[in-house]
């Protein structure tokens, strides 16, 4: 039985990979001494927890949809397997947690968790693409002296690069700086995703490297701009919020304010937060 994933939460899960780091929430949002009774449950405060519950989440979607294409009457027996299997992982994913109920989007998760979260979903949407964007020193020093901030400044060039190849898409993405110690080029890049046809990914690469990484000098196989298909949601995501609180941090001590290290479209953020819900609302069931 082949299930269709015809929830817009439901695309194929890949294996999760190792990440290298996990991402922190400290700063603004979880508060690990909160009294999880009062303030809605434990929070999904890294990547890793967040990756297993949102992924059992999406198969239960699937199990959802297999279930309303049987008929009651002639598939008794694979309907009953389905609902045995959708409970038990329910109960394994609350006693994980061990809640049925998660904290508040809006009060209770931090900044770095809620991008995930935006990157984990739309890296399941269709023609979901991964980017990463190596700036030249040029691109990047325009970036971090722009009055709204780096991130908002980058995604206005991507938005009207892409405008101008008649693309309009969802963009999310976190800024970092490479540790190296290299000169040659500026440490500052990319990582995120967006959604593009497969047979444009050549000529938006090199639209995005005119646009901000055409002083960038390659070396070995670090291109300018390297765009593919989402190999996992969630190792994606996690990779790309990794280093959230450091990237914050440098450029807080550059620009002498706080600055966010991460961007994503207000509508993405709302989708984001209705997903998490959706989980929550799943989790709640008894």
């Amino acid at each position: 039985m082949t299930i269709q994933n015809q929830s817009p939460f439901s695309a194929p899960l890949c294996p999760q990979q190792k990440v290298p780091r996990q991402a922190s929430h400290a700063g603004a949002g979880v508060n690990a001494k909160i009294v999880y009774s009062k303030r809605g449950g434990r929070p999904l405060s890294t990547p890793t927890r967040a990756g297993v519950v949102a992924n059992f989440h999406l198969s239960h979607v699937e199990r959802v949809v297999a279930i309303g294409e049987l008929s009651t009457d002639f598939d008794r027996d694979q309907v009953e397997a389905l609902l045995s299997t959708d409970a038990f992982i329910l109960k394994l994913m609350q006693s994980y947690l061990g809640t049925r109920e998660l904290p508040d989007w809006a009060k209770f998760v931090s900044p770095e968790m809620k991008q995930y979260f935006r990157l984990h979903l739309l890296c399941t949407k269709p023609n979901a693409k991964t980017v990463t964007i190596r700036l030249d020193h040029d691109s990047a020093e325009a970036a971090t002296a722009a009055q709204r901030g780096p991130a908002n400044h980058l995604a206005e060039i991507i938005k009207r690069t892409l405008k101008k190849l008649g693309i309009e898409t969802d963009l999310a993405f976190n800024l970092e700086f490479n540790h190296t110690g290299s000169t040659e080029n500026h440490p500052l890049h990319i990582h995120g995703a967006f959604c593009i046809p497969d047979g444009r990914v050549s000529e938006v690469s090199e639209a995005l490297r005119r646009a901000l990484a055409l002083g960038y000098r390659q070396r070995y196989t670090n291109l300018a701009v390297h765009i593919e298909n989402p190999r996992s949601a969630h190792w994606w995501a996690a990779y790309c919020i990794k280093e959230y609180t450091v990237t914050a941090a440098r450029l807080e001590a550059e620009r002498e304010q706080k600055t966010r290290p991460d961007y994503s479209l207000q509508s993405l953020t709302q989708e984001a937060k209705a997903f998490y819900e959706e989980i929550g609302g799943w989790l709640n069931i008894k």
